[in-house]
């Protein structure tokens, strides 16, 4: 195998190489880096590759590569990426098997010439070959200090004095290999680290096992490490069991701050940095192991109010701004020890320590005061609300549960409330909640198995050029066999909570087709239909089937859609209200006046009548604003070409005032309440016909 070596071959002693090269346990070659052909091969390589030893003079390093790794390998040799540290690669043994190594190569001067050894570790044999290191001081001196993992041996029968410190080892604690050798190990201890080091060791001898320590290295040049340290005693001979001590340390200082990444990105939201809801758990189980009935802890629950209308409006870039905004302000607020959390969407949380509800309610105060002030993105000022809800618990009363729940029915509460407010939790809102279970429930049981409960009872409207009866309004009436008549302001929001809202609205919708069918053809019927049904084709269909089935005339029957649900959802309710344009279906927009943008949504789409919210008739008579409000609707429908109406007309002095401003239709109280058979009331003042 060392036929091709002359005697001036050279590493450190050329015999000491040969000794050491051929009876190492570590298989190991020579090669030249030009041709890439094998110059020497140790016995162990011969060993684990299976090759026979005369088949080497014709081999290159790339025969015990597989073809995937070959390339890699030659550029390897050519930028030396290998030298002086460690490196992955897959080699194949004689029997074609594959394994993984890794190998240590330096440059050498070998029989006259430049070469490179290679020392090969089967990845397989790591562990064992660390803890069976020869102390063969000369194997070392070769081997040791070029590998990449830190290693030392201290002598515990000589003052605990370093047999071995190889220079990876100085590296990770910022000693120098040389004087670590010259020094006891007890002047060195500081420099390893902590006391903790002394006892890991003595943990060693007396386990006879492997024991692990990571620490924290602060260096001269203030440079902080993470190292791991493995140690065990080393046995050399029974006689001298317990002598000596093996150190293997490796600077996982890259591995912590990666995992401290991985947990910083698991427990904080994405976008604002702020902690999320799994963070926010874990805080809130610990703080409540540490509420007492002096210190409660309480939760505030926050949602930015109409957040999907500014989506819709201003863009996701927009929504985003805000969301930021907000989690900044709550930062900037949250300054004794509050925690701000964002939960996901547009909904945030902070967790608090009060000793009473009147600080809870303070805090609620400052937050709602810092979220009102105007937000701005991209030099426009987006108005922007938030509800607020919190609840305390004191002492471990009904735990996280009860103040997650409660906390919840408070926000319920404030959005309840017209938003942009806080409430306190009440027990009277854990009663109406369950209250809404109960008609939730129980909604859901009548719409499967006795849908007749619900009715549509029928308003008159009222063209005001012609003085005649136009048609009717479509409303929803739940009468409960048990409980009466349910007014729809207590059970419409539930439905459209749950999403029962698109069943109901195809049930009122077919009933008031189908009775409308049955008036005089002149008469049309106008419905009401909530932004759920709008979800994929579901209305179209809905409408199609209703027409279908009652034989309704596609012009007799009116949409009706609010002001609000148009703004939020502009893009997906055009194509379905073009649809039933198709139909012959006219559309209206409901509560006009009461949205949240500009006008210019009226632009995108060809509505057929526009009804003012009853609100702005609330006092007419004496209110100039709403007067002038009511006069700029009649401009805008006469600019689209649209019918006005107005509604929620209870007086003659209110009719009078609508007809002499030029409202096309009226309805209210005036011509009649609603009813289940629809009465044909006579119109109380004679036709306005206006000219234009």
């Amino acid at each position: 195998m060392f036929k091709n070596i002359p005697a001036s071959a050279s590493l450190q002693d050329d015999s000491d190489f040969r000794s050491i090269f051929k009876f190492h346990p570590s298989p190991m070659w020579v090669y030249e880096p030009d041709t890439l052909r094998f110059l020497a091969v140790n016995r162990a390589a011969l060993q684990l590759y299976g090759y026979p030893a005369d088949s080497y003079p014709s081999m290159t390093v790339l025969d015990l590569r597989p073809e995937s790794e070959r390339q890699r390998m030659r550029e390897a040799v050519r930028r030396r990426d290998d030298i002086e540290r460690a490196e992955k690669w897959t080699h194949r043994k004689a029997d074609g098997s594959l394994f993984e190594v890794l190998t240590y190569g330096r440059e050498i001067r070998f029989g006259g010439q430049n070469a490179i050894l290679a020392i090969v570790q089967d990845q397989s044999e790591l562990q064992s070959a660390r803890q069976t290191a020869s102390d063969t001081r000369a194997l070392y001196d070769a081997i040791v200090d070029h590998l990449p993992i830190g290693i030392f041996v201290r002598d515990m029968h000589y003052d605990g004095r370093f047999a071995v410190f190889n220079a990876a080892c100085g590296d990770h604690f910022g000693v120098d290999a040389s004087q670590a050798l010259a020094n006891k190990g007890e002047q060195m201890l500081g420099w390893l680290g902590t006391d903790a080091s002394l006892s890991t060791e003595k943990a060693a001898l007396q386990a006879g096992s492997a024991v692990t320590l990571e620490e924290r290295i602060c260096g001269s040049d203030e440079t902080v490490r993470f190292i791991r340290t493995t140690r065990q005693t080393l046995p050399v001979s029974e006689d001298e069991h317990g002598r000596y001590v093996l150190g293997l340390s490796q600077d996982i200082s890259s591995e912590r701050a990666a995992a401290e990444r991985l947990s910083h990105i698991a427990l904080h939201d994405g976008l604002t940095g702020l902690p999320n809801r799994a963070n926010f758990t874990e805080v809130l189980d610990r703080r409540l192991r540490h509420a007492t009935p002096s210190a409660g802890l309480g939760l505030i629950y926050i949602d930015v109010d109409n957040f999907k209308m500014i989506n819709d409006t201003w863009g996701h870039s927009a929504g985003d701004a805000v969301l930021l905004e907000v989690a900044a302000r709550l930062r900037r607020q949250c300054s004794r020890g509050e925690l701000p959390v964002r939960l996901g969407g547009d909904e945030f949380a902070v967790v608090f320590s009060a000793p009473a509800e009147a600080q809870a309610e303070s805090l609620c105060g400052e937050i709602l005061k810092t979220l009102e002030k105007p937000f701005c993105f991209e030099n426009r000022l987006i108005p922007v609300t938030c509800s607020l809800g919190a609840a305390m618990v004191f002492g471990t009363d009904g735990g996280a549960e009860a103040l997650l729940r409660n906390a919840d029915f408070a926000l319920y509460a404030a959005k309840g409330s017209g938003r942009n407010c806080f409430r306190l939790f009440k027990p009277e809102m854990r009663m109406k909640a369950e209250e809404r279970a109960v008609l939730l429930s129980e909604m859901t049981h009548a719409l499967a198995h006795d849908p007749a409960q619900f009715e549509v009872f029928f308003q008159p409207v009222f063209d005001v050029f012609e003085g005649s009866l136009s048609g009717y309004e479509a409303l929803a009436r739940w009468n409960h066999p048990d409980r009466g008549m349910i007014p729809p302001l207590q059970f419409i929001p539930i439905a459209e909570e749950s999403g029962l809202i698109v069943q109901l609205g195809e049930l009122i919708l077919d009933k008031s087709c189908t009775a409308a069918a049955e008036w005089p053809s002149e008469l049309t019927v106008a419905v009401n239909v909530s932004a759920r049904q709008f979800d994929g084709c579901g209305l179209v269909a809905s409408v199609v089937s209703a027409l279908d089935r009652s034989g309704l005339a596609g012009p007799r029957l009116e949409i009706e859609i609010t002001e609000s649900m148009f703004i939020r959802d502009t893009v997906n309710f055009i194509p379905t209200l073009r649809s039933l344009k198709a139909l012959g279906v006219r559309i209206a927009i409901d509560d006009f006046g009461t949205g949240y943008s500009s006008l210019s949504y009226l632009r995108s789409f060809e509505f057929d009548k526009i009804k003012l919210d009853r609100s702005f008739l609330a006092g007419i008579e004496s209110n100039a604003p709403n007067l002038s409000i009511i006069r700029a609707v009649i401009g805008i429908g006469r600019g689209f070409g649209a019918a006005v109406l107005a509604e929620g007309v209870e007086t003659s002095d209110q009719l009078d005032l609508v007809t002499k401003e030029g409202f096309s239709h009226v309805q209210g109280y005036l011509f009649g309440k609603p009813a289940r058979h629809p009465a044909r009331p006579a119109f109380p003042i004679p036709a306005r016909r206006v000219a234009g």
